[in-house]
Order: structure tokens, then C-alpha cells, then sequence
């Protein structure tokens, strides 16, 4: 059905058919790709990007001095929609004779696919994820505005999936699970728009019961549910449960599993100035827990007490939710953020090795190292389990308890009918959800958050909207000089962004009215900053001043600090000269 549809495409626009008429077209073929997206995405991932991946360049990761030029449904939407891009026409033809081809590709990788039923629950559950967080966002149809419909023919073809299964078996749970279906497409399809689409009660009081009814009929026919690590559970109800992520998955293997040991450990180490060279800087000096895990400042403070010369602290709450460390993403993992904090010479300027050396000194510590990693106590103390310990307690620092979290999860009092509107907003003509993500808010993308995304979005290096320059921080661009990378910066989370204040890599803005403005204009593009390489789209958002309000007010739901905000009341003891000046979270 697929190929059909996008070779029936490729026919009429080779016959030179009316622009509307080849914009119906396109919408069936994708409405096609959309039938078989749950199985493409899950047996064949890679081509599945190619059919409707993003419209970016993107670098080769083995070679970045390679490009890679973006095809499928996304870019012939760009060349398509609101009208076919005359001056293009070429370009067009090519990305339309790409489809056919992925699409033929497709069905022949697939005839060979030998289905479990195991595999396709799993599959049709994290369909159901990816149209909550990327479909009804309108992820992958940005300037035509069809994620909705779209929506609405996926879960029909998941439904007819499930009566595959129907027979004489578990009568009660598939009544209920079709129901489920039948009136979510309804609500999908009687949405009078995308901006006014109402997303708030689309996930609470649609999704989330069909999720459950998916349990339960997946549970009464006695299929097994896959249990290879993964970020989110193959059994989940709600992607606001704790209960539902595995943060172990975020970790490299050495890591795991993650332990109460390890976490308690690595909180210590985390407060105790030990670290740094000078015995009086901690992790917890540039990352403190009142202020949401961060320091207050725009850029933190060199050793010598300097600013300018580093970035903005960002949160480390919820940092183990994600696939990269730092603003460029230069490293992979927390355990090497660690070392490369501690060793730098204007942050901490310390020695592991050194380190080590001290915490053998302490008959506390060495208790403690040998509780979390085993072995004899001497030998636990090591650089490398101190890397693990301290990447432990921030992979701890997830809490899921801000309200939003407790209003998705059944507590209807939890946010005001502002914040409601705010996340309609943020989830629709905001666009705020096609770059944070639910449910952590940042770039790590759903459902098998295996990426987490880098944004150029043009950050100024003064709050200033008339006298524009680019912030002189070029970002990922040092890692490989790959010029679409130029000014890219990670994707942070947006979770307890009230607390985080000022804001961007180089915090020059100190409220969220102002962020929301910058974004409101279309970023460095709408404040006379023109970069070639700008991903967030250009365009001015058009929100009212009531509009700005309310996401404000949905964005101040993300506030969660629960059992975080302790700090250890005494440091353990030492026997040096260093053990004795040390002071809980450092002087400075």
C-alpha cells in the first residue's frame, strides 16, 4: 500500500497535476507510511529514517568531515507545503523518486521478518509513545500541520492489529481496549485545529487509559514482555512513572546496576571539596541544590573567582536522562563529565590520582567505597569507581514528583487550567515539544531515547533585540569543524527551569519572559542574527501576551526538587592536612 501510494505520488507530479491535487496525494502516502510506521520503526529503523526522518544535514558520525543530506516524507513536505517551491522543481523530483525507492525497500526487507507476538505489543506500544511525545506535536509534519490526522490512521491500524489477536480470547479486555480506540480517533479527528487541539485531555483521558487497556489485553493472552535494558519499560502505563524508566540504561556498562551504595557514596563525594586542587571547591560549589542544581550566575566562576571564561551551570537534575554531557556534547557519559570537571584546570584544576590518594586516608571512606564497589576497602578506592559514584547520585537525581508529573499521573487539582493551557501551547503553537521532549523536556528523543539532539538556535551574546551579535561560543563546532554544527548547543531539560535562572549556554537571559520572547521572534533569525545553519525554524510564533502567560505557568509545573535538596551534615574525616579545612559544598 505503501509503494502504491508514493509511486501514484511520483505519477502525478510527473504529469505536471495541480498543486492541490499533488498535496493530497502526498498526505495518502504518508497517511500510508503512517499504517506501517509502528513495524518500519521497530524491524527496520534506519529505513524508516530515510522515509520520514528529519529535514536536517546531519554529520557522519565515523567520518564528520561527511554530510548528510536529509531525504523522505519531511523534506518533500518542506518543498510541497504551503505551495510546491517552484525554484526547486529538480529537487523535488529527486526526493520523490527517494521515497519510492525507501518504500519499495521497505516492503522487501519486510517480507522476510519473522513476527513474535512478543515484538509486536512492544511495537504497537511504542507507537502509542511516539504519537504522545513526536505525533501530536507535529514533529514530523511541521508546515503542513496533518500530525493529527496522521495520528488517527496510526492507532486505527494498531487497532486492527490488536483484533488479530481477538478470538475467544480475553473478551472482556479487547470490548474494552476497542472502545478505547475507536473513541480516541474520534477525539483526533473532531479537533477543530492544531493549536486549539486539546492535548492536556487527549493524554490523560485517552492515552493513558488505552495504554492500561494494552496491558491488560497483552497480559490476558499470557504474551511476554520484552525485557532487554531499555529507557523505558516494556510494561508501562504512563511515561510519568518513575517506576516506568530505567536509568541504568543512560549508564555505560561498568556502571551498573545503580545502587544505594553507590548513590550514597557518590553524594559525599559530590559535596566534598576533596577534588579540587585547592581542597575549597565541590561539585555542589557550581551546582547547588537550592538553586535547582545550578549557580545563580550566567557563567560559573573559574578557580581564581573570574567569570566569562566557562559556561552556564546547567542542572543536574534529570542529567542522567540523556545520551551526552556538556553543552557541546564532547562526551558521552557522566563518569567522563566527572573527570573532565574535576580535571580542569579553571574549574576544580584536580588530579584523580591524587584524590584517590587522599580518600585512602579516610577509614570513613574507605569503608564506604568498599560497601558500594565490594573488594578489599583499599583496593575500591579507585579513579575510576569515583567517576561511577559520583555519575550515580546524579543519575539519582530524577524524581518524576513536580506537579505536572502528579497531574498526569491522576491528580486533577495538581496544575491550574492556566498551566493546562500553557502545555497546550508549549505541545502545539508554541512548538516548544518538537525540541524538549516529554516527558523529561529535553532533547533525548522518544520512544527509544537513544539520541539525545544539539539545536542551533542563534543565542545572542547580549539580551539586546535591536544591536544583534551571535554569541562567539561556536559549540559542537570545535568537535569536529563541521560548519552545520557551528553554534549548535544540547538540547537541555526544561525541568525545574524556574529555579535555573538566567538562561542559554551563555546566560544572558535572566527571565523566561525573555527566553519566551527570543523564541516568540524565531530566534537569532528574528533578532538580525542570520546563520545558514539555523535549525529552530525562523518563523515568529504569534503568541498574545496571555499566551506567553500561560506557558510560563506550565513551565513553573516542572518544579521538582523532592529529596533532593539535602545537603550531608559532616563530610567524612580525614587524617591530613587537607582533610581538615574541608567544608560541606566547598567555600566558593
Amino acid at each position: 500500500m505503501l509503494d502504491s501510494a508514493v509511486t501514484t505520488l511520483q505519477r502525478a507530479y510527473n504529469e505536471g497535476q495541480q498543486e492541490l491535487t499533488l498535496q493530497q496525494f502526498f498526505l495518502k502516502a504518508r497517511g500510508a507510511y503512517k499504517r506501517v510506521e509502528h513495524f518500519a520503526e521497530y524491524y527496520n529503523p534506519a529505513t524508516a529514517c530515510s522515509l520520514n526522518g528529519a529535514a536536517i544535514d546531519k554529520v557522519e558520525e565515523e567520518d564528520p568531515t561527511k554530510i548528510i543530506p536529509p531525504e523522505g516524507f519531511q523534506v518533500v513536505e518542506e518543498l510541497m507545503f504551503p505551495h510546491i517551491d517552484t525554484a526547486r522543481q529538480s529537487e523535488l523530483r529527486h526526493q520523490i523518486a527517494m521515497l519510492v525507492s525507501n518504500a519499495q525497500r521497505l516492503r522487501k526487507v519486510s517480507e522476510t521478518i519473522e513476527l513474535t507476538d512478543s515484538h509486536v505489543f512492544d511495537a504497537l506500544k511504542l507507537q502509542i509513545v511516539r504519537i504522545t511525545t513526536l505525533g501530536i506535536v507535529g514533529f514530523d509534519s511541521p508546515i503542513a500541520s496533518y500530525s493529527l490526522e496522521e495520528s488517527a490512521v496510526s492507532l486505527e491500524e494498531i487497532q486492527k492489529t490488536i483484533e488479530l489477536y481477538a478470538p475467544n480470547k480475553g473478551l472482556t479486555a479487547f470490548t474494552e481496549i476497542n472502545h478505547g480506540f475507536t473513541r480516541t480517533q474520534l477525539f483526533l479527528k473532531q479537533a477543530q485545529s492544531f493549536d486549539e487541539f486539546d492535548r492536556v485531555d487527549f493524554i490523560t483521558a485517552y492515552i493513558t487509559p488505552l495504554l492500561k487497556s494494552l496491558h491488560s489485553v497483552q497480559s490476558s493472552l499470557n504474551i511476554q514482555y520484552k525485557k532487554d535494558l531499555r529507557a523505558l519499560s516494556a510494561q508501562t502505563n504512563s511515561l510519568f512513572e518513575i517506576g516506568s524508566w530505567d536509568v541504568n540504561f543512560f549508564a555505560p556498562n561498568y556502571a551498573r546496576p545503580l545502587t544505594k551504595e553507590k548513590i550514597e557514596l557518590g553524594k559525599l563525594l559530590f559535596f566534598d571539596p576533596i577534588l579540587s586542587k585547592n581542597t575549597d571547591r565541590s561539585c555542589a560549589s557550581c551546582h547547588q541544590p537550592e538553586r535547582g542544581f545550578t549557580d545563580g550566575l550566567p557563567t560559573s566562576r573559574t578557580m581564581n573567582g573570574s567569570e566569562g571564561k566557562l559556561r552556564n551551570a546547567p542542572t543536574m537534575l534529570f542529567a542522567g536522562m540523556q545520551n551526552s554531557a556538556f553543552y557541546d556534547q564532547h562526551v558521552m557519559y557522566l563518569e567522563d563529565q566527572a573527570t573532565g570537571v574535576i580535571t580542569n584546570q579553571i574549574e576544580m584544576h584536580g588530579s584523580l590520582k591524587e584524590v584517590v590518594e587522599k580518600l585512602k586516608n579516610s577509614e570513613e571512606y574507605l569503608e564506604l567505597f568498599r560497601k558500594a564497589f565490594g573488594n578489599n576497602k583499599d583496593g575500591s578506592v579507585t579513579d575510576w569507581n569515583i567517576r561511577v559514584a559520583l555519575a550515580s547520585f546524579v543519575r539519582s537525581l530524577t524524581p518524576m514528583n513536580a506537579p505536572f508529573d502528579r497531574f498526569m499521573k491522576g491528580d486533577a487539582a495538581a496544575i491550574s487550567s492556566e498551566a493546562k493551557q500553557g502545555f497546550n501551547l508549549f505541545s502545539g503553537k508554541a512548538k516548544c515539544a518538537t525540541c524538549h521532549f516529554m516527558p523529561f523536556f529535553n532533547g533525548t528523543v522518544p520512544p527509544h531515547f537513544t539520541e539525545t539532539e544539539a539545536e542551533v538556535i542563534g543565542v545572542p551574546s547580549k539580551s539586546d533585540t535591536i544591536n544583534t551579535a551571535i554569541d562567539p561560543d561556536v559549540g559542537k563546532f570545535t568537535l569536529n569543524n563541521a560548519e552545520i554544527e557551528k553554534f549548535a548547543f544540547k538540547t537541555p531539560t526544561l525541568r525545574n527551569i524556574a529555579l535555573t535562572a538566567p538562561y542559554m549556554h551563555n546566560g544572558v537571559y535572566k527571565t523566561l519572559e525573555q527566553v519566551i520572547d527570543f523564541y516568540n521572534r524565531g530566534g537569532g533569525e528574528g533578532i538580525g542574527i542570520h546563520l545558514q545553519n539555523q535549525t529552530l525554524p525562523p518563523d515568529k510564533l504569534n503568541l498574545t501576551e496571555k499566551e506567553k502567560s500561560a506557558l510560563i505557568s506550565f513551565l513553573k509545573t516542572l518544579t521538582d526538587t523532592t529529596g533532593t535538596t539535602s545537603r550531608p551534615f559532616r563530610l567524612p574525616e580525614i587524617i591530613s592536612a587537607h582533610g581538615k579545612i574541608r567544608q560541606v559544598g566547598g567555600r566558593y
